[in-house]
């Protein structure tokens, strides 16, 4: 355990971020007013795409830029990113397939499907859904058929412009356009000619269970 960290600079946006037309604060209260968004998260899909590539691929960029951590540490990491929650032993996610299928949280070439994934497939990914932005940053590879393809994806599936109110088109927009997306750049790669066929040993895991 340790005590909690705090950052001794103070934090200056660059610029008022307003979204939408209308929100509910987190009381419940409802104005008629655009939701700042000024002071959430900012992280741009091309940051996103680079520090996975760092984890995924440390000798192709700078020193500065790669995660100064143990090969060891590092390893840990892509695995938990990979294993399926019916490999995953603590927490026994494997206990509630139905709460925890093989595609949660796989939104890039699954969306919500409950069916099995093929053990020759792995993700490894991170995803974020919150005001109604559905993303997915993920490296995917077929071990079977030789193919890897790196992609990130961001939709807002705010239909109505109204902010924090959890009324968002994640069902019927934003889970179907990732699975759609993942699955015409998968079959692309698979058709795709390769003069050099890639090794992919080094993404291969011996996973909890």
């Amino acid at each position: 355990q340790q005590g909690s960290l705090v950052n001794p600079d103070s934090i200056f946006p660059k610029q008022i971020v307003l979204k939408g037309k209308s929100h509910y604060d987190n009381f419940g209260k409802f104005s008629n007013t655009p939701f700042d968004f000024t002071y959430k998260n900012f992280y741009p899909l091309t940051t996103q795409t680079k520090l996975l590539r760092a984890l995924l691929f440390p000798e192709t960029v700078t020193y500065a830029r790669q995660f100064h951590i143990t090969e060891k540490d590092r390893k840990f990491v892509l695995q938990y990113m990979s294993q399926l929650p019916c490999e995953t032993s603590f927490p026994p996610y494997y206990k509630d397939t139905t709460m925890y299928y093989d595609a949660y949280c796989k939104f890039l070439m699954y969306g919500t499907d409950h069916k099995r994934i093929s053990p020759s497939i792995r993700i490894f990914n991170k995803v974020g859904d919150a005001y109604g932005y559905l993303i997915d940053n993920a490296y995917i590879i077929d071990f079977d058929k030789g193919i890897e393809f790196m992609i990130s994806a961001v939709i807002n599936c705010n239909v109505n412009d109204v902010y924090n109110n959890d009324t968002y088109a994640y069902d019927s927009i934003g889970y179907p356009f990732m699975k759609n997306l993942g699955q015409l750049i998968y079959n692309y790669e698979l058709k795709r000619q390769r003069n050099h066929k890639p090794d992919l040993s080094a993404f291969r895991f011996t996973y909890d269970r």
